[in-house]
């Protein structure tokens, strides 16, 4: 009996030695695993670098939700951000419900052009590109996160293309101008701005920091008590009226067709912005496709026939007039 307890205690002692064993197996292959990806992940990124030399300092990464990977081809849907400002680049017909204008003819041309099967999404500017007062000017959420594969329509601006890249213009580059309420009641001069308050429609490329680089303008470098950021021109418009601010600073073409505010600058260029483009991120495929289809446009009628159609179908918007940005119009 005493032999045959001794001989369970060992059998219960080299099981137990054997489970422990068994599990020091399990931990040490779990942690090559692991790091066998760590160094498969290291070498893609060495990799994607040694390629490019002309990648972008800031690279976006996000989850993107399946709309900008995989390889492009006729199936894919690209998803397109489009604004829908209420002027005759982009706004929301009353009688079809859907987005129009000019912007929306040059996709829709582009996308017809490379065959691709391309659906305007409506959202908030702020989802594409985003200004907050006091705070330095970035990617939207909605763009960042593949929401869409690009943003129809953005200026090209030096420092969204440090977080996005563009396609070439399909516009002329705008010029900027101060507005204020008609009649320039306060007698703003936009020559010199020092201690006054300007308002900046949030998403636009006329912003604080477009501002801040005249050398025309007096005190141009605001402080942040002196900002104010409106979603929409409108909003902008109640600040006049109230007197919170003095004066507006954006685009000019946003004061185009407008009573209820005046420009009082003519054609200022106070910061280095291109035309009218697509905006992606880096890792999109848009671009690739995007650049050919719209240079065949550009050189077609078809071109200055979308351009005429500012004045022809859309018209009955105020905003921007071909002459002021369409290509050799």
């Amino acid at each position: 009996m005493q032999s045959s307890n001794s001989e369970k205690e060992l059998y219960k002692k080299d099981n137990s030695g054997s489970a422990g064993n068994g599990k020091l197996y399990l931990v040490l292959l779990v942690a090559a695993v692991c790091f066998a990806f760590a160094a498969f992940v290291i070498a893609i990124v060495s990799l994607s670098m040694q390629n490019g030399s002309a990648s972008p300092s800031v690279v976006n990464v996000g989850s993107a939700a399946g709309l900008t990977s995989g390889d492009y081809d006729d199936d894919k849907v690209w998803m397109i951000h489009n604004g829908h400002s209420g002027y005759n680049v982009q706004y929301i017909s009353e009688k079809t419900g859907r987005i129009e204008g000019f912007d929306v003819d040059i996709i829709n041309a582009v996308c017809r052009i490379a065959n691709k099967n391309c659906k305007l999404v409506a959202d908030i500017w702020t989802n594409c590109w985003d200004t907050v007062t006091g705070e330095t000017a970035r990617g939207g959420t909605g763009l960042m996160s593949g929401w869409y594969d690009a943003c129809g329509g953005y200026r090209v601006k030096p420092e969204r293309q440090r977080t996005f890249a563009f396609s070439d213009p399909f516009t002329e580059s705008p010029h900027q101008a101060f507005a204020t309420l008609p009649g320039n009641p306060g007698s703003f001069d936009w020559q010199d701005i020092t201690g006054k308050t300007i308002g900046f429609i949030d998403g636009s490329s006329g912003d604080e920091f477009c501002l801040a680089k005249s050398e025309e303008i007096v005190g141009a470098v605001l402080p942040t008590e002196n900002i104010q950021h409106c979603i929409t021109l409108e909003e902008c418009y109640d600040l006049l009226v109230d007197d919170t601010i003095d004066a507006i600073f954006a685009d000019a073409t946003w004061f185009r067709g407008r009573t209820d505010v005046e420009e009082i600058t003519d054609r200022l260029q106070a910061c280095p912005v291109g035309g009218s483009a697509m905006m992606a991120r880096y890792d999109s495929k848009l671009i690739d496709w995007w650049n050919p289809a719209q240079a065949t446009l550009i050189a077609s009628k078809e071109y200055h026939e979308i351009c005429n159609d500012v004045k022809v179908t859309h018209g009955h918007q105020s905003g921007y007039d071909p002459e002021d940005f369409c290509f050799d119009y």
